[in-house]
């Protein structure tokens, strides 16, 4: 027979005593930090101190299961919020779990070693964190000609900028919303003030960069919520590509006024919006199959099975387009048909089609690697919904809490709303535990 008193919870009296510092210079702590694993660093300061992992919970003021996940390296592992409050905690020098500002200050000759080794390779590891003067010093470097100091704009000025969107771009797959968006504005502005003052071709194609900065930074506002935000500056990229007179933005900001639509609920305004970025001519293949998913949306939000086909032709546009082999940001570069099919499978729980939807996500469960992690987030909640509809709340449990770790780990505000959708459950104690640290979100 167990003994009730030797697993209670034990919570200390006052602060936490601080740890020897040998213990952070430790192989184990070293190992942990060069493999960029905060949890494992947590797992050894939490022993470190003598107290389980539900007792290190109960005075955090998370879960048992909360801090399990995190020491076992899951997305919850990179949640500023919980790493901040373990860190105080623990006593854990903020450095070990990445909590430390990683911005890396522009050091002269900076501007000569990003031709010499190559731009592209340098500014990866430039952009990560960086703010202020040292993200005005790389943009400065990627637009001007340093070579003779004259400070003219250089020949290939546009397409550094357009490289710079896609490393942010692709960052955007593993760093919170609220680090970008500091960036992402900065880089807009500084992009506007070049297109003020330069003319010809050149004040037209840094027109369509600073569109696509502009529609990027509406995105990550209504990742955040901020619908209004989200709305406007979707709004300045439509008006700066139609100046640019590059469809593909222009369509693209259809589409993306049509996913706004879609959050505010109105159906119709979500299909006319995306029939009307098809109208767009001369479209690329991928973007006229952002379009067409995009219509397909809105037909199975509305309920109407007319959406199979229009799926079926995005896939189909997406695997006949060819994919040009460039550093450069374009709109659509990195969707594929797995975007397609899990948005197809999306639909189904729309259609009210869940078993289908459980099939179809199971299918693509080994591929969904392939998208980013917000995304990820969206249809692992879809998913759970979908069990909790076909009659399975303990599944449906188990992926909520899944798409709660990545809604934590990225801040997307899109997650939550999903996860919002599981209410109907919340009779179940496992739903109600759910919903309480969702709340915590909002």
């Amino acid at each position: 027979m167990s003994n009730p008193a030797k697993n209670a919870v034990v919570v200390p009296d006052g602060p936490l005593p601080m740890l020897p510092p040998a213990i952070w210079e430790s192989k184990d702590v070293q190992d942990a930090f060069a493999a960029d694993s905060p949890g494992a660093v947590v797992a050894i300061a939490r022993k470190a101190h003598g107290l389980r992992q539900d007792e290190l919970g109960t005075l955090a003021g998370f879960s048992q299961s909360a801090i399990s996940r995190l020491e076992a390296g899951s997305n919850i592992a990179y949640d500023m919020r919980v790493l901040r409050t373990l860190q105080r905690l623990l006593g854990i020098p903020s450095h070990l779990l990445g909590l430390t500002d990683r911005t890396v200050p522009m050091r002269v000759g900076e501007a000569r070693r990003l031709h010499a080794e190559g731009f592209e390779a340098v500014a990866k590891d430039l952009i990560v964190g960086m703010e202020g003067k040292a993200l005005m010093a790389l943009c400065t470097s990627a637009a001007f000609t340093t070579a003779n100091g004259t400070g003219a704009l250089a020949d290939d000025a546009v397409s550094q900028l357009l490289v710079l969107r896609r490393i942010v771009n692709d960052a955007h797959n593993w760093r919170g919303t609220g680090a970008l968006m500091p960036a992402v504005r900065n880089m807009y502005d500084f992009i506007d003030v070049l297109r003020r003052n330069a003319r010809g071709d050149v004040r037209r194609r840094l027109l369509g960069t600073g569109a696509m900065y502009a529609e990027f930074y509406g995105w990550l506002h209504e990742e955040i919520g901020d619908l209004r935000g989200a709305g406007a500056w979707t709004s300045r990229a439509m008006e700066q590509g139609q100046a640019a007179d590059d469809r593909d933005v222009v369509a693209y900001c259809y589409v993306r006024m049509s996913q706004l639509a879609e959050v505010e609920g109105d159906d119709d305004r979500v299909i006319g919006l995306a029939r009307a970025a098809q109208r767009e001519t001369g479209l690329s293949p991928i973007v006229r199959a952002m379009a067409v998913r995009q219509e397909a949306r809105g037909l199975a939000r509305a309920g109407q099975d007319a959406c199979m086909p229009r799926f079926d032709l995005s896939h189909s546009l997406v695997q006949a387009a060819e994919r040009t082999q460039t550093d450069e940001y374009s709109i659509g570069y990195c969707f594929t048909e797995l975007h397609v099919l899990m948005q197809r499978a999306g639909s189904m729980v729309d259609l009210a089609d869940h078993k289908r939807a459980i099939d179809a996500y199971t299918s693509l469960m080994p591929r969904w690697g392939g998208i980013c992690q917000w995304e990820q987030g969206v249809h692992t909640a879809k998913l759970a919904y979908a069990h909790a509809a076909n009659g399975d709340v303990e599944q449906a449990v188990g992926f909520g809490f899944a798409a709660l770790d990545l809604a934590r780990a990225t801040g997307s505000r899109l997650i939550v709303n999903e996860l919002d959708k599981l209410d109907p459950w919340a009779a179940a104690p496992a739903i109600a535990e759910l919903a309480a640290e969702v709340s915590h979100l909002r």
